[in-house]
């Protein structure tokens, strides 16, 4: 399979897209999961099928995932396009695909890093216009610099890895031993444990691991298909939220 630089473009958008706040909160709650990012890849690529089921794979590894106060532990959304891209082309199966992605997503801190590095510059350059009165000239600040630096450090290396990436990972799967690819094919099936671990480290209250838990007993022991349980688990969450929202109402009251 050859990816075109049109194709290659086209997931290069998207994961800027995924940062962006064009979509609002669409884009980052959406755009930005490895899921959705997989099996858009995976339209691009014709093959929306595998591109989702790498996607899920990766999201299992980022289910705790949190970016607080600039601090970054990784790219979710650049494994989710990027390490997809790669797989598919590669035809890498989805714990080889994950055992990947990470050390993807890793890397793309740095893009992460140098984006909130220059945002500064452009605080200082507002506030300086906020001393003069040009009010006007701050809103162009605070929008147009910002994404155009965004675009910059996303689309093109996004773009970039991933058209000329495939040709290097050929390369890579032809030099290694099946013995390293053993490997890389355990360390896949071991992070979505740590996808897990983050995620019930956050959950892990009184409140919140009751739900888990039935959700975990429907799976194993009652064989529920996870379409049932999420439908069930929104219908839960929205009974749950109403209870609890019109007893502080009548509490106002």
């Amino acid at each position: 399979m050859h990816i075109s630089f049109l194709q290659a473009a086209l997931i290069g958008v998207f994961y800027y897209l995924s940062w962006s706040p064009w979509f609002t909160y669409v884009g980052f709650f959406t755009f930005n999961r490895p899921l959705v990012a997989g099996f858009i890849t995976g339209i691009i690529l014709g093959q929306p099928l595998e591109g989702a089921l790498i996607g899920a794979g990766i999201n299992v590894i980022y289910l705790g995932f949190i970016s607080a106060g600039g601090a970054q532990m990784g790219d979710p959304s650049f494994a989710g396009y990027v390490g997809t891209a790669l797989a598919l082309v590669s035809n890498l199966d989805v714990a080889t695909a994950m055992a990947i992605s990470v050390p993807l997503g890793t890397i793309a801190t740095v893009l992460w890093i140098a984006k909130m590095t220059v945002n500064s510059f452009f605080v200082h350059w507002a506030d300086k216009e906020v001393e003069k009165g040009n009010l006007r000239r701050l809103a162009f600040i605070n929008v147009f610099p910002p994404q155009i630096l965004l675009f910059l450090v996303s689309f093109i290396p996004a773009t970039l890895v991933v058209f000329y990436g495939p040709d290097a990972v050929s390369g890579m799967l032809r030099v290694m031993s099946p013995s390293v690819l053993h490997v890389f094919t355990v360390i896949g099936a071991m992070l979505p444990a740590l996808g897990i671990a983050m995620n019930l480290k956050l959950i892990g209250n009184s409140f919140t691991m009751p739900f888990f838990v039935l959700g975990v007993i429907l799976s194993v022991y009652f064989k529920q298909d996870i379409l049932i349980i999420a439908i069930m688990g929104v219908v839960l969450a929205l009974t749950v939220t109403s209870i609890r929202y019109s007893g502080k109402k009548d509490v106002n009251v």
